[in-house]
């Protein structure tokens, strides 16, 4: 018995999220619409007659009905969603059902305007979705399936070559039944088996059953913008696009996995395929995974490695890069519904600011969140740059005053403890810009692939700076160093001069590392328990770091930071923090830098058109020039994050007293982290991250476990059902 439900959502009249339709013009791919909105075949979803509570599916629309057509381009579905599922499952279909309906109410953030799901009781299988449309807002509903529906599908990202995958295939004999991304998928699957995700451009995360081999197969984008969470449950296999959706399963356990958390506390995130719960893991980002006769199969079919590009001039490599950057951002405002961009005046999203404006006829909406605090606002640079480019441009200030009450929500959407403090404005910023447009671009991944980061300075510094004899280094030049006091600046001399002289001493992985530690080995023994200690052993997250980046001995001078880099920083705490909180309000956000052609030819380029010097991102530098004001194009990095260090001493005390100081986790020795806050609140050392870092991890660890109680039997909008037999 094979059982769909499709939820239709209901748009307000002139929200964001209202499907609007278009002429689009051919010069970009656009749809065009014909005469009215698209349905839902009869062939995608077979309805039978007869069984209780079950309507009959809308027919194929006929001669005359409204249907997307494409000119010159991709006529698609593109929906940024929430997916989830269980194979294998112990239980009724009954069971089933209702496990699947909490799934989808969990990741209703994700998808507000779509849900559906699909059963096949005999080979114990549910998939469902949450969706937000993009485009063909009307049509596109999942799960979807083949010709005889023995193959489904449950998709979120977009594929931006589906046009010529689908011109391929269909030259095969494939019939597709709708134009979207997702249906290339399956026939892709039917030709190429797993190895198909090998051939996809996008950025996604999908779950395919093939019911004739009784195999799941989770696929994950080579960078990991996508999530994809899974585990196993005795013989049952779960997974979502979120771990709240697992967590709903009744007998997964909510063990804490102490190694991650050993990890966190060292680099204020985990490390895939790890999470912070023991049971529980993520399909690494560029892998695939198949469950198939009870067992799991991993395989990775992407990795950053060094390219071949043939040796040319300066000049052409910049030529190159800018034609590579304007074709991602062009593949990325195709769109049904509004859009828009984050602007903060960087080099990164100013640059992407001014490719859409180059490529669209009207004035783009750009986005900005400013702080008051003098060294963290970039409001003025990004108002510079909105005016140079001619943007419609709307700012927002930070709303300290309402950080204290959203504090749970936004950790409960980020789903495992992150300390990143750049979470707190991206959050509001996603907020913000959702009220005007359901898409933004942003300047994502610039620093990891052009070498943005002055950790990537500190990395070329240092063997210069260890001709200085030794004993000058460690004691007298040690000695000034940590006598500087506290700047509580965003990114202070006191601080960074303190992070180097400490990390200029280790090789050079592990300086690079030591970068952004964090609570050091030392520090990580004087708050933890000495119960905690024992049981971590020797575990050493200098060593987790490492093993997810196998193949740095491959790569060239500084690049073997960029490697290390978009092995681990990226995917698991930048492209967390920019889907979680983007997802949370509802917002897609597209980043053109990670696309994969830029990234690959970037990791092929000589590594000193990246770090010239000790000029950063001279590359992009050089390809802006003309394009951007001289004084944005030779700003140096900011940043994105939040004053948390202040904020203890005003704003957040009550929280950072009532959070980590009144009832510390058990694993932690609760005098020693007083006094870590005593030294911070005195003024006698800056302690900020770490007591941020301290606070999210109890809040979160209270609130997920709230949380779960607390969302509904099935998401609020009503669903249409369908049932068939295969």
């Amino acid at each position: 018995m094979i059982i769909r439900r499709v939820a239709l959502g209901k748009w307000p009249s002139g929200s964001a999220a209202s499907p609007r339709w278009y002429d689009r013009k051919a010069r970009r791919g656009a749809c065009v619409a014909t005469t009215g909105p698209p349905g839902l075949t009869s062939r995608s979803l077979p309805s039978r007659e007869g069984e209780r509570g079950r309507r009959r599916v809308p027919p194929a629309p006929r001669h005359g009905q409204r249907r997307v057509q494409c000119q010159e381009g991709r006529g698609r579905d593109q929906a940024m969603c929430g997916i989830f599922g269980i194979v294998g499952a112990e239980r009724s279909a009954a069971e089933v059902a209702a496990l699947l309906d909490r799934m989808a109410a969990s990741l209703v953030h994700r998808g507000p305007d779509d849900w559906g799901t699909w059963q096949d009781s005999e080979a114990r299988a549910g998939l469902g979705m949450t969706r937000l449309s993009i485009l063909d807002v009307a049509g596109g509903h999942q799960p979807l399936g083949n010709e005889d529906g023995s193959i489904q599908i449950v998709f979120n990202g977009e594929i931006y070559n589906c046009r010529e995958l689908q011109e391929e295939l269909e030259a095969k004999g494939h019939r597709f039944a709708t134009r979207t991304d997702t249906e290339s998928i399956v026939h892709l699957y039917e030709e190429e088996g797993e190895r198909c995700v090998e051939r996809l451009d996008g950025m996604f995360a999908f779950a395919l059953w093939d019911s004739r081999h009784r195999r799941l197969l989770l696929g994950r984008d080579p960078l990991g913008k996508k999530p994809l969470y899974y585990a196993r449950v005795d013989n049952e296999l779960v997974f979502g696009s979120e771990l709240k959706a697992l967590r709903l399963h009744p007998r997964l356990s909510d063990t804490i996995d102490l190694e991650s958390l050993n990890t966190y506390l060292a680099l204020g995130y985990t490390i895939a395929p790890r999470t912070i719960l023991r049971d529980v893991r993520q399909v690494q980002p560029g892998a695939t995974l198949i469950f198939e006769n009870d067992a799991l199969r991993h395989r990775r079919y992407w990795e950053p490695s060094p390219g071949n590009l043939t040796a040319a001039s300066e000049e052409d490599y910049v030529e190159q890069f800018r034609a590579l950057i304007e074709q991602a951002v062009q593949k990325r405002l195709l769109s049904d519904v509004p859009l828009g961009a984050f602007l903060s005046g960087g080099i990164d999203s100013s640059t992407v600011v001014a490719s859409m404006q180059r490529l669209v006829p009207e004035q783009v909406h750009t986005f900005c969140l400013g702080f008051e605090e003098r060294t963290y606002g970039e409001q003025t640079y990004a108002s510079t740059v909105a005016s140079h480019l001619g943007t419609a441009h709307r700012e927002l200030t930070m709303p300290l005053n309402d950080v204290v009450e959203d504090l749970p929500s936004i950790l409960w959407h980020l789903d495992e403890p992150m300390a990143d403090t750049s979470v707190l404005p991206q959050y509001y910023l996603s907020k913000f810009t959702r009220q005007h447009v359901t898409v933004a671009l942003s300047g994502d991944g610039g620093d990891e692939v052009l070498a943005g980061y002055v950790t990537y300075l500190a990395d070329r510094i240092r063997p210069w700076y260890r001709m200085v004899p030794g004993p000058v280094r460690r004691r007298a030049i040690a000695s000034v160093v940590r006598r500087l006091p506290p700047s509580y600046e965003k990114v202070g001399f006191d601080y960074m001069a303190r992070r180097f002289i400490e990390g200029s001493e280790l090789e050079p992985d592990a300086a690079h590392y030591w970068w952004r530690v964090l609570f050091a080995d030392d520090e990580r023994r004087q708050i933890l328990t000495p119960e905690a200690g024992r049981s971590l052993g020797d575990h050493a997250p200098l060593d987790d770091y490492l093993a997810a980046a196998p193949k740095r001995d491959e790569f060239a001078g500084n690049d073997r930071f960029l490697y290390l880099d978009l092995s681990t920083y990226l995917p698991n705490d930048i492209l967390v923090k920019v889907d979680r909180t983007s997802m949370g309000n509802s917002l897609e956000a597209r980043a053109p830098f990670l696309d994969r052609r830029v990234v690959e030819f970037l990791l092929s380029v000589p590594p000193s058109l990246k770090l010239h010097g000790l000029t950063r991102k001279y590359l992009l530098r050089r390809a802006t020039q003309g394009a951007l004001p001289k004084h944005i194009i030779a700003r140096r990095k900011q940043g994105f994050s939040a004053p948390v260090a202040v904020w203890f001493r005003n704003a957040l005390r009550a929280t950072l007293h009532d959070a980590v100081l009144a009832q510390p986790l058990a694993w932690f020795d609760a005098e020693a982290v007083r006094a870590m806050a005593d030294e911070h609140l005195t003024g006698r050392a800056d302690h900020g991250y770490k007591l941020w870092s301290l606070v999210v991890l109890h809040l979160w660890h209270e609130q997920s476990r709230r949380a779960l109680p607390a969302i509904p039997d099935r998401p609020a909008i009503e669903p249409k059902v369908a049932a068939a037999n295969d």
